[in-house]
């Protein structure tokens, strides 16, 4: 369904068109390994990946082990809270 929604936009990048088809793939691996809620609260509002590599960086890739299931709450406070670089850091020793 994202991916009919990003059609409708003027220009997709190619960053952009890679996420979508990895994400179809990282939602099935999860599936597969039992994770369908928050890694860290176990809530499930707003579900999204968490690269622990930044996006932003040109090779980060879209893989198990570079993310992790996070609800809206976590996932905003795993970008922006100061320190929580650590919860990162002990989410890459358990990949």
């Amino acid at each position: 369904m994202l991916l009919k929604k990003a059609r409708s936009m003027k220009k997709i990048g190619k960053k952009t068109k890679r996420w979508f088809k990895d994400k179809q793939r990282l939602e099935l691996d999860y599936l597969e390994k039992g994770i369908i809620k928050c890694e860290r609260c176990h809530g499930s509002f707003g579900l999204s990946f968490h690269h622990l590599d930044k996006r932003s960086r040109k090779e980060t890739e879209h893989t198990f082990e570079n993310t992790v299931l996070l609800c809206g709450k976590c996932h905003n406070r795993a970008d922006n809270e100061p320190g929580f670089e650590d919860f990162n850091n002990k989410l890459r020793k358990l990949r």
